[in-house]
């Protein structure tokens, strides 16, 4: 063998062993990167699961809290103790509320559970404002707080049964994660934390109503629409007819989608991006929904205020006054409550969306007018405006005095005195005064934003 043939023998195990040493260093790299990936989405996986578990364990609090304070509000003899029971149930429940959201439970629906809840709150807050207006608790009152009491510690003691069987492994967070199986009958046996929750959806199935003032009530829920009560029903035709009439085109562009049940039960249209409702009972326009995309705004509140009244007189709706605007992604949403004569009736509300871009309605809902328009015999005021005038923050300057009814928390409806003020800093405050009891009934704090004024 020659010393070239030597030479070469040698560089050619140099690059093997180069080579080995290279691949076997991507090997190691592949690996850590491997570990490092898996470790990483399992640190991911813990993340999130403990966020649920903790939305889990401050859902339990909160149901411990509210059930505690009703077993308290069932014995409290003073309406001091009452008010500030109530504040808190009001607080936990929202709490509760926001908790429940954060559940992986896509594939049930809770709305059992989420309306108990609700009218927990919405119950308490209502019971609060009656004691802060000097009225005392009656006896149905506290019966209700016992049944809400017997029913929130039934659901309290299913949620920490299923904190108490996640701690132990019987069931897990997702239904994918574990089965387990029951040996004498060979079968799957669900323990996911979506089959808790269902169980306690089942449970909630025949609590019996609520009836009391507040927007969560029963008789709210259930509330019929005052203006298409008795009204004829009309057939799919005239339904479309009525629809091409509203969008002012011909009506065989249209196609029919569906209908929808409910109190309000329509048949819905669509054409091109537009999709619209018509109530079958007399045939009423409730809402239109235009889904194009605004891209630039180029009109201001005033022309766009301009657009929406032009528009509904355009069709018929007249005695209408704009009360409020505010601008979001190019779109102008603007308020219209029903008047008549010198009386603002915000109950008999109608909703518009204006495109920026073009002036065209690209939104409409009727949905509040058609539930509540009807005919109205008003109290004759028994409280002067002057004397409520007195009555007024010092630190409130009034501008403007209408006469207006605005809806109660229940569904009601109040007379009242309208005083449109300024305040610090000039801030815009509208202050409204039962015209029968003399009470504060409602104070809106208007916060001037870049799009218009939003209540508060």
């Amino acid at each position: 063998m020659t010393v070239i043939e030597m030479l070469y023998q040698i560089k050619n195990r140099r690059t093997l062993v180069r080579l080995f040493s290279y691949s076997l260093f991507a090997f190691v790299v592949a690996i850590c990167f491997a570990i490092t990936g898996f470790w990483i989405a399992y640190r991911f996986r813990m993340t999130i699961e403990y966020s649920y578990q903790r939305a889990l364990t401050e859902l339990s609090e909160h149901v411990n809290n509210i059930d505690l304070a009703l077993q308290k509000g069932f014995y409290a003899s003073t309406t001091t103790q009452l008010v500030g029971l109530s504040a808190q149930i009001w607080s936990d429940a929202g709490a509760a509320k926001t908790d429940l959201s954060q559940m992986p439970l896509s594939d049930i629906k809770l709305d059992n559970t989420n309306k108990f809840i609700s009218q927990v709150g919405d119950y308490a807050n209502s019971l609060g404002k009656q004691l802060a207006f000097n009225q005392k608790i009656m006896d149905e009152q506290r019966a209700q707080i016992k049944s809400l009491s017997d029913t929130s510690q039934k659901l309290s003691a299913q949620l920490n049964d299923i904190i108490a069987d996640m701690q132990s492994g019987k069931i897990t967070l997702f239904k994918s994660d574990n089965a387990l199986y029951k040996s004498d009958l060979n079968k799957v046996v669900k323990t996911s934390l979506e089959d808790g929750f269902e169980g306690i959806e089942k449970t909630f199935a025949g609590l019996p109503s609520m009836i009391y003032d507040g927007p969560f009530s029963d008789n709210i829920l259930r509330k019929e629409p005052l203006l298409i009560k008795d009204k004829p029903q009309i057939s799919q035709d005239q339904a479309r007819q009525n629809a091409a009439d509203f969008l002012k085109i011909d009506k065989l562009k249209l196609n029919f989608t569906g209908e929808t049940a409910g109190s309000m039960p329509t048949f819905n249209f669509e054409v091109n991006s537009i999709n619209i409702y018509i109530s079958k009972a007399g045939g009423y326009m409730v809402r239109m929904i235009n889904s194009r995309t605004v891209a630039n705004a180029t009109l201001d509140s005033a022309a766009a205020t301009a657009k929406a009244s032009e528009f509904l007189v355009g069709r018929g709706i007249n005695s209408m006054i704009d009360t409020y605007y505010l601008a979001n992604n190019n779109i102008g949403n603007i308020n219209f409550a029903y008047k008549k004569n010198d009386l603002t009736i915000y109950p008999d509300l109608i909703k518009l969306g204006i495109a920026l871009d073009t002036g065209e309605v690209i939104s409409f809902d009727a949905t509040g007018y058609i539930m509540n328009h009807t005919k109205r015999t008003l109290p004759t005021p028994k409280i002067t405006q002057s004397s409520i005038r007195n009555m007024l923050n010092p630190a409130l300057k009034v501008e403007k005095v209408l006469l207006s009814l605005i809806p109660t928390d229940g569904g009601g409806e109040a007379l009242c005195y309208e005083f449109r003020c300024k305040g610090e800093n000039n801030q815009s405050i509208i202050d409204f005064f039962n015209t029968q009891s003399g009470l504060e009934q409602q104070l809106l704090i208007l916060l001037d934003t870049p799009g218009g004024m939003l209540p508060m």
